[in-house]
């Protein structure tokens, strides 16, 4: 298998950008063997014999270069700091999944969105992803209808090397309302919504008679996925008794309504 960097996409509607830091293209021609290590200019590089990729901005001259594979700015010998990188569509939330180079050892991982393809890309980690040859991430805020760009940076005591970026485009989806979890249930239950717009919703549950029990959200909220909890009880804080009730989801024009069983 070749040493280049390799990008996987999982899912159709993913695509590959070549951005990246720290990891972009020596010249066609400026490595004649078949990969191996050298040295040179002040840096260790890293040459590979994989197949020449579209080229990657980075670097001191800024400049677009295609061919082999090195990494720059490192004072020991390292090769490609990030060997694969995945992204699927899992559940409402982008996955990311990646693999780091062998012979690189890092502390800890960082995860990059950015809306725009450009420099301007904001950290959503809190807190690094745990350091080791393989690494995932969950990204629960990424929005139906939207394009997001991902890098993950690499921590190490020299700096952060960053990947090549992952386009991900996610399919529009319209307003929602999910069967409650767990249903039937006893004494707590989960509600989760998907909003395709922002905007004033209300979300009540409601007996079989249609007489209103507990009024669980009357806001404004965000686009995106929420979750709500009913615990069995009424607006004054009563339980209710065992039986069907359903809970509706009005927004704006939209009205969803889902069936829930309490047995106490």
């Amino acid at each position: 298998m070749s040493r280049s960097v390799i990008c996987m996409i999982a899912a159709a509607a993913l695509l590959f950008a070549a951005p990246a830091r720290a990891q972009y293209n020596v010249l066609h021609g400026h490595v004649c063997n078949g990969g191996g290590v050298r040295s040179g200019g002040g840096y260790g590089v890293h040459d590979t014999a994989g197949q020449p990729l579209t080229g990657i901005t980075m670097g001191p001259s800024n400049a677009v270069k295609g061919g082999f594979w090195y990494c720059a700015w490192i004072s020991s010998t390292v090769d490609v700091a990030f060997v694969a990188f995945f992204a699927e569509l899992r559940n409402d939330a982008v996955i990311l999944a990646w693999e780091a180079g062998s012979s690189a050892s890092f502390e800890g991982f960082h995860v990059y969105r950015s809306e725009t393809n450009d420099d301007e890309f904001a950290r959503i980690t809190s807190v690094p992803v745990a350091a080791g040859s393989e690494a995932e991430y969950r990204d629960e805020t990424a929005l139906a209808g939207k394009t997001y760009f991902y890098r993950i940076g690499a921590l190490s005591g020299d700096g952060e090397w960053f990947s090549p970026t992952l386009s991900v485009s996610i399919p529009p989806k319209p307003t929602m309302l999910f069967q409650n979890y767990p249903n039937p249930f006893n004494p707590n239950t989960s509600i989760a919504f998907h909003l395709a717009t922002c905007g004033r919703i209300t979300l009540a549950i409601y007996d079989m008679r249609g007489a209103r029990v507990r009024m669980l959200v009357d806001a404004a909220l965000a686009a995106g996925r929420h979750v709500e909890t009913w615990d069995g009880r009424n607006d004054a804080g009563k339980r209710v008794s065992s039986g069907v009730y359903s809970c509706r989801l009005q927004a704006g024009k939209e009205q969803i309504t889902k069936k829930l069983v309490l047995l106490r």
